[in-house]
């Protein structure tokens, strides 16, 4: 496989996982195991942006909508994620990290 192909199927494997079109534990178990994202964290919207240009370079029009769609979902305009933030009275914490969130509703407290 050349260095044209491997930035290609990156972009193919990433492009299906945010799409939630393929899983990443699917995709390495393929034996093709290459992204254009870093699957074990969250996208920046700038790796997107990228992968929109180079599928625009190469007239996969298709796959820019769908991308563009998800920053549109996934995003503020700033680059930051858009959050669904917990809206419970009395919302209860069973696990603490970098992101809290409630155990009743699942979504982000906001601080």
């Amino acid at each position: 496989m050349n260095n044209t192909q491997m930035v290609h199927i990156g972009m193919i494997n990433s492009f299906n996982v945010l799409m939630g079109k393929a899983s990443v534990e699917d995709v390495v178990n393929s034996g093709i195991g290459m992204f254009a994202h870093s699957p074990d964290e969250e996208t920046a919207m700038k790796s997107i942006e990228f992968m929109i240009y180079y599928f625009e370079k190469h007239e996969m029009y298709e796959k820019c909508t769908e991308l563009k769609k998800y920053i549109n979902k996934t995003f503020n305009k700033d680059g930051s994620y858009k959050e669904n933030c917990c809206e419970c009275d009395m919302p209860d914490i069973q696990e603490y990290s970098s992101k809290i969130k409630c155990s009743t509703c699942n979504l982000t407290l906001k601080r």
